[in-house]
């Protein structure tokens, strides 16, 4: 879907919305789009990168933002921005629309005191940058719940928990990092010549992103070490199991041994003691006795 807003006449506003074949004739013969500008900046796949068509003087700025689906919960999704002369194109979906809702605050706000599009692109890119921070603290917290809980009792479900934060995390450092090089590939974008406020701007931009980059890998670094260690306190909690199950079996072969042997059809000792049966058993419980001694001896848990 795609709506057009008439900002003035040195400035317009193109938001495509959820982009199908339909909306192809209207973005190619109506806003000059290339065929290649306009697959960077639909294709869902692309990590956050900047391309320039010298040709046509297109400009397209991908970015990773953070989004929330019911079913995949919190991951990343790019979001679009495309200048052609003094027409801005955005490309969104129903995940990053609320983009759309950021920029048209960002126009309303303070339009009469800025000069170039890329001055509100400018300030939405710091909003959707310092959005990860909300992001990464909030895995935090759950991690710190989840780490309560295995004080108490672990669970190898709460270890799948931590896999699928470790999992968000790597989403997370992955679209930083493009974002990161981005930035810095539109700090040295040679075609346009940046005011002194808007390099400024772009400083703070990678400020933010670089500090949610590093935020990302220490939370990330946690989780790994904590999934670690709860790990090995399951295996050795495991370890120790069969360590007594061992135990058990060994100690428990005697009275096999000692009832298997006196169970034979043939002539054997004490088969005509009154106390035969109590003998056989004294020494069953003997041999174990033994058996235990050797093997504490011998500090066969160690």
């Amino acid at each position: 879907m795609i709506k057009v807003h008439e900002l003035s006449d040195d400035f317009r506003w193109v938001a495509v919305n959820n982009y199908t074949e339909n909306d192809y004739h209207q973005l190619v013969s109506e806003e000059h789009v290339t065929d290649e500008m306009l697959g960077y900046a639909t294709d869902q796949h692309e990590r956050g990168r900047l391309e320039y068509d010298a040709k046509s003087a297109i400009t397209t700025i991908i970015f990773d933002v953070v989004t929330e689906d019911v079913e995949e919960g919190t991951y990343t999704a790019q979001v679009s921005f495309m200048l052609i002369d003094h027409t801005l194109l955005t490309f969104t979906t129903d995940n990053t629309i609320f983009v759309e809702d950021m920029l048209a605050d960002e126009i309303d706000a303070d339009w009469e005191d800025v000069l170039h599009p890329y001055d509100h692109i400018f300030n939405v890119l710091y909003k959707l940058s310092r959005q990860y921070f909300s992001a990464i603290n909030k895995i935090n917290k759950q991690r710190q719940d989840i780490q309560m809980k295995m004080k108490k009792q672990i669970q190898r479900s709460v270890i799948i928990q931590l896999m699928d934060l470790e999992t968000t995390l790597v989403y997370f450092l992955t679209s930083l990092k493009s974002n990161n090089d981005m930035l810095q590939s539109l700090k040295r974008f040679v075609p346009v010549k940046f005011s002194a406020a808007q390099l400024e701007r772009l400083d703070d931009i990678i400020v933010e992103a670089q500090q949610g980059l590093e935020m990302a890998n220490i939370a990330s670094d946690i989780i790994g070490r904590v999934s670690n260690a709860y790990s090995n306190i399951l295996d050795n909690s495991l370890n120790n199991t069969m360590w007594v199950l061992t135990i058990f079996s060994i100690v428990l072969t005697m009275p096999n041994i000692v009832f298997g042997f006196f169970g034979q059809n043939v002539d054997l000792p004490f088969m005509k003691n009154p106390f035969g049966w109590e003998i056989t058993v004294f020494i069953a419980v003997a041999l174990c006795a033994l058996t235990i001694w050797l093997l504490r001896r011998n500090s066969f848990r160690k």
